[in-house]
């Protein structure tokens, strides 16, 4: 599969330079080889025919796998030799003899195997005398043994000749061609894949749905392009159109079965039963084999091909998508027999998963079973599995014959799919309930308004999700007050996130108005998490004494709050209050919480929270593995407004860390469509972002009028323009406009005040030590006597820079340094390159002969060397492509350490993504290519 016109290819600039090498190399007489190894349709292809255009002038042979030659012998190697018969005569008489064979069309015999692949050697290196050659072989897995060993043999030997060997496959590394330099391919980045949408798609496809496609292709190209191929423009257009679960690509399918079928039949019989029911463990399925009359052992080739990994505990497919392949791709009749063996089998021992299966075997309604299903599934979801309560549940509704029952069972198979975090099949629920459900059930209605609601908050408009949420409020008000005040919280949240701060404030009053109206004033948690949209509310209002002792009193009463949306929300209120140690903590308990009920688009939304306090209290380094992380989990839920959000923090931590080509990846999604979608929130993170970028290259009338348009509707956020002001106002005074940032000082002053300590009012010191030069010794020196050391410590650290340039500007050389290093150190520790050069310009310009040389921010081939042995195999073992549950199989540990090693990993390397280790991993293996 080719991405890219003959003449570019898009992305893979990393394995583009080392081919590069490789090739260059081989022109001066150095050969060398490489083996391309990645998942199928990730572009191996591709940069193979980027290779051989790079090779120009060299004599290029092919020697592709070819499935149906998988069985002859020689067949891959006999294709070579035909393509040099001309040189073989020149060859001496033993090898001339040990190839003829392979022009006749015999087969040499076994014992002759070193004697073919010693004279390939030869003919290669005889041929490349004359000319380089590049061999290139697509698909090695296809390729028979004899010629695999012969052509292993031949890489492992060519570096002193002008020959290039250039594999690929999909399969292992060691076990196709061992000992030969492996390059793994990781996806696409986001960026690469948008340039492959705009090339290769005519149509307009609508922003949410190319985020959903973003997450659905992981990066493989092949996926994306068949994506586009095969949903319709009227789907490409709309999210709502999309069809759920999104359709396996055919060309991908196709590789998954291919693979399938050519295993043995009771092989294929058991990955069957393992695509009918995922969850078996080792003895379960020991246990369905005997029923079926299956020896065991016959799963072997499938776990030989990388199809099934086996460990102590569970058996698991090799890839999400083959399950899904096999079980479609399998007649009717073997559907039917996996699940009636299952069935069975469950029965025998007591089982409830025999129902699910009895169900599938059902073509019409029973209500026994129906009634059996919802149980399991209210179970399910007691121990937070969320994704298979919604299925249970959306299999109890199909065998249900009231209309009413079926109804009240969809929509609770609604709110399952919603916290699983598939928000599309969530809203199929909705439309299938609405013509079951009748204005006699005004409760059951306004769940349904309030399901539609949220949903919307993460595919509409930030403001048509508000108006949606508050009519769910009217519709809940009499029946569900309780609810009904959770949906004018929602509403306040998407004002918010549309940067209208007169939304929130009409939220707050019909909150607290309906609940002084209500049976029960008190509602307890509800009555907390109103006060606090209140407190929010009344911030905007100008009411800031008031406000903030509104949200301090109400989060004193946080630690008794166990939902995890209002303990997310209560996060927010605390962001308000200036208190992010508190919000981190609220926030990480609303995760915590929100993971153990199997609410995925919570965690995904409270991680907002925790990202932005962590990018304050942690460092950018930490918030922007929590955002990363957060973003993987919303796009894989579908909430577009989440990820937008998280695109926007993970601008601000990269803005911060002064890494422009991290902030300016995402910098078209956020800002360039904040006012076509109303995601205010996002585009303010982003603008803040990339004006610190601006300031910390001296860039001043840039930073300003980027900060400028934070206070814009639409394009703006009031709390993030407001924290926003110190940036600006610096920004505003170097570029000359004195008045502007007094006015905007003013306003921060006020709010600095009502919050009576921390950050903000060293940062308000901070402000008045820019605009009042005759006295700015005293504000600078209270600034950093006000701010705590530990709270927002990169924004202190600038604070003391600013305070060494203006001592520098005394000619105080030597008070200077101290604030200067002070500094350096901060942004040294921190990895924010471009403010720590601006602290060591200013300690050289005030004669520290030390300043080139001081705060060095360390390489990471320096900081890899921390890594302890186990994350030296973790890193090699991702690196090949593994994923966290093969890494665990192979060291003999849960995917859990895994996972906890890997995050250690990136906070240690400054790192994201696997993407980004697998990058850095190819470089540093690559350097001697």
């Amino acid at each position: 599969m080719t991405h890219g016109s003959e003449q570019s290819l898009i992305g893979r600039q990393t394995e583009s330079r080392r081919l590069a090498r490789l090739i260059e190399a081989c022109r001066g007489g150095r050969g060398g080889s490489l083996l391309l190894t990645g998942h199928p349709g990730i572009g191996k292809t591709a940069l193979m025919h980027h290779a051989s255009r790079l090779a120009h002038g060299f004599h290029h042979i092919c020697a592709d796998g070819v499935g149906a030659e998988e069985s002859l012998p020689y067949g891959s190697l006999q294709r070579l030799v035909r393509q040099l018969a001309p040189g073989l005569r020149r060859l001496p008489p033993p090898s001339w003899e040990a190839l003829e064979p392979l022009l006749l069309g015999g087969v040499p015999p076994p014992r002759q195997q070193l004697q073919v692949a010693d004279a390939v050697l030869r003919l290669l290196a005889r041929v490349g005398g004359r000319r380089p050659v590049l061999i290139s072989v697509d698909d090695l897995q296809w390729v028979d043994t004899p010629s695999r060993c012969a052509l292993g043999f031949v890489a492992r030997r060519v570096s002193t000749e002008r020959v290039v060997v250039l594999a690929a496959t999909d399969g292992e590394a060691t076990a196709f061609m061992p000992g030969v330099p492996v390059l793994h391919l990781a996806g696409m980045s986001d960026t690469d894949c948008l340039r492959l949408i705009a090339e290769y798609q005519p149509s307009p496809v609508a922003p949410a749905v190319r985020e959903v496609l973003l997450h659905t292709a992981a990066g493989n190209p092949l996926v994306l392009l068949e994506l586009l191929r095969t949903l319709t423009p009227a789907q490409l257009s709309q999210p709502s159109q999309l069809p759920e679960p999104i359709p396996l690509v055919p060309g991908l399918a196709h590789i998954r079965l291919t693979r399938f079928r050519r295993l043995p039949r009771d092989c294929r019989r058991l990955l069957l039963l393992l695509a009918a029911e995922p969850r078996l463990d080792p003895l379960a399925l020991l246990r369905m084999a005997g029923r079926a009359e299956i020896d065991p052992a016959a799963l072997k080739p499938a776990q030989d091909a990388g199809l099934v990994t086996v460990s102590a505990t569970a058996v698991l497919l090799s890839h999400a998508d083959l399950g899904r392949a096999i079980y479609h791709g399998v007649s009717l009749a073997d559907r039917h027999w996996a699940h009636e063996l299952l069935a069975g089998a469950f029965a025998d021992i007591g089982d409830d998963r025999r129902c699910w299966h009895e169900a599938a075997l059902l073509p019409g309604t029973d209500v026994g079973l129906a009634d059996e299903l919802e149980r399991q599934a209210t179970e399910a979801r007691r121990h937070g599995e969320q994704a298979h309560a919604a299925a249970l549940m959306e299999r109890s509704a199909q065998l249900t014959r009231e209309d009413e029952r079926r109804g009240r069972r969809l929509v609770t198979a609604a709110d399952c799919a919603r916290q699983a975090g598939r928000l599309r099949r969530a809203a199929r629920h909705l439309e299938c309930a609405a013509t079951l459900v009748d204005a006699e059930q005004p409760s059951l209605r306004g769940h349904m308004a309030y399901l539609r609601g949220v949903i919307g908050l993460d595919h509409s408009a930030a403001n048509d999700a508000c108006e949606t949420l508050m009519a769910a409020a009217d519709v809940l008000a009499a029946d569900n007050p309780a609810l009904a005040v959770k949906a004018l919280l929602a509403a306040g949240e998407a004002g918010l996130y549309a940067g209208d701060a007169t939304l929130p404030v009409q939220a707050g009053r019909r909150a607290v108005a309906l609940l002084d109206g209500a049976p029960d004033p008190d509602q307890g948690d509800v009555r907390f998490a109103a006060d606090l949209l209140l407190g929010v509310a009344d911030s905007y209002q100008g009411r800031l004494p008031s406000a903030v002792t509104r949200l301090r009193g109400r989060l004193d009463a946080a630690t008794r709050v166990s939902d995890p949306p209002l303990l997310a929300w209560a996060a927010h209120g605390a962001l308000y209050a200036a208190d992010d140690n508190r919000a981190r903590a609220l926030a990480s308990r609303a995760v915590t919480l929100a993971r153990a009920a199997g609410d995925a688009p919570t965690m995904a939304h409270a991680m907002q929270y925790l990202a932005y306090a962590e990018c304050w209290l942690s460092g950018p380094a930490s918030a922007t593995l929590t955002a990363t992380e957060a973003l993987r989990l919303a796009r894989e839920c579908g909430q577009l407004t989440c990820a937008r959000n998280l695109m926007g923090m993970l601008m601000l931590a990269a803005g911060l860390a002064g890494d422009a080509e991290a902030c300016e990846q995402y910098a078209d999604r956020v800002i360039d469509e904040a006012a076509a979608h109303g995601t205010g929130l996002a585009s303010a993170l982003g603008l803040w972002g990339l004006a610190q970028l601006d300031l910390a290259s001296g860039r001043w009338a840039e930073a300003a009028a980027k900060l400028h348009r934070l206070a814009r509707r639409r394009l703006g956020h009031p709390g993030i323009a407001l924290e926003a002001v110190p940036t600006y106002v610096e920004a505003a005074v170097r570029a000359g406009e004195g008045p502007r940032a007094e006015r905007a000082a003013a306003h921060f002053t006020r709010w600095a005040e009502a919050i009576g300590r921390g950050w903000p009012v060293a940062l308000a010191a901070r402000c008045r030590a820019l605009l009042e030069a005759d006295d700015a010794e005293a504000h600078f020196r209270q600034a950093l006597r006000l701010h705590p050391t530990a709270d927002r410590e990169l924004e202190r650290a600038r604070t003391a820079l600013l305070y060494g340039e203006y001592l520098n500007r005394e000619r105080r050389r030597a008070d200077a340094r101290v604030q200067l290093r002070e500094a350096a150190e901060v942004f040294r520790r921190h990895r924010a390159p471009l403010w720590l050069d601006r602290a060591r310009a200013e300690l050289r310009a005030g004669g520290d002969d030390r300043g080139a040389a001081y705060g060095d921010v360390p390489a990471l081939s320096d900081i890899a060397q921390t890594l302890t042995a186990r994350q030296h195999q973790i890193v090699s073992l991702v690196a090949a492509g593994a994923t966290n549950k093969q890494v665990a199989a192979r060291l003999c540990l849960s995917p859990r350490t895994i996972d906890y090693h890997l995050r250690r990993i990136f906070a240690r390397l400054g790192m994201t993504s696997r993407a980004d280790l697998i990058r850095w991993f190819t470089e540093e293996t690559g350097r001697g290519v």
